[in-house]
Formats: C-alpha cells, structure tokens, sequence
C-alpha cells in the first residue's frame, strides 16, 4: 500500500528519478541551496555525484546522473558534525514533528515497508521514505529513495 504524504518531503520524493541538469530538480535545490559542494566517485563503472548542502544537512545522491536518493538531517550528525539540520524540519511532512517518535510516524502512515532496528521504510507517493531512528526512537533522518536500498 503506498501512502500519500505532503510537504517539503512531497517535493524531494517527485524529483526522483530526473537526471542531473533536469530543470524540476531545481525545485529541490531550491529548498537547501545555494551552498553546494559536488563530489564524484566511480564505483566499478557506476558513476556516483553527490550533491552536499551541508549547512543545510542535506544530500542528493545521482547515480550514472539519475537523482535516486535525497537525505535530510533533523537533529546534529553525531557521526559528521559538519552537517547542519535541514532549515525548516517542521516543513518536511505536514502533520509530522521533525523528531516524532517512531509509534508517531507508524500512526500517521501505517505499517512500514521495511523495518531494523533503527529505521523503517515506507511505501509513500509512489517511492520510498526511509526514516532513521536516535536510540530515543526519534526522527533523525530521512531519506527519500527512488528504490528500496
């Protein structure tokens, strides 16, 4: 079952799928930029761009230049402290906290996808929402994936 969701995260999950210099993935820069760093990385022939807003906590990952996975932060990176919080994580997805426990998140979109122990996905707007849990079982990050990884 795919749930509908709306707010920043509905702008993030429609620009999936694009490939890089697609004019509708500035919709998505629009809400991090301007300060971007780019990185490419090659792996085994698979041609990886990251696009880095990090004082906006915020990563857009193209894989052979199609946009498959956008990553938000809602609370500090413990694991890179150079990375901000996404700048309005109230905005992220109506009727959610940016740091809604677990059972909230299960309330307001139903029964995951995919679950572990710190994390569960969802089947949302057509595409995947994958949420990261602090050991409080608060949002940490999100991210919107245009496959389950």
């Amino acid at each position: 079952m795919t749930a509908t969701i709306t707010g920043e995260m509905a702008v993030l999950l429609g620009v999936l799928g694009h490939r890089q210099g697609d004019s509708r993935i500035l919709d998505a820069i629009a809400l991090v930029g301007p300060d971007m760093e780019v990185e490419e990385f090659d792996f085994d022939g698979e041609k990886s761009t990251y696009f880095t807003f990090k004082q906006a906590g915020t990563d857009l990952l193209f894989e052979d230049d199609v946009l498959v996975s956008v990553m938000v932060r809602t609370q500090p990176d413990e694991q890179d402290e150079t990375y901000g919080r996404y700048p309005r994580p109230a905005a992220l997805v109506d009727g959610l906290s940016p740091t809604a426990t677990r059972a909230e998140v299960t309330a307001l979109l139903g029964t995951p996808e995919q679950t572990g122990p710190s994390f569960d996905r969802y089947r949302v707007n057509n595409r995947y929402l994958h949420f990261e849990f602090d050991p409080h079982d608060r949002i940490t990050k999100l991210s919107a994936l245009l496959e389950p990884v």
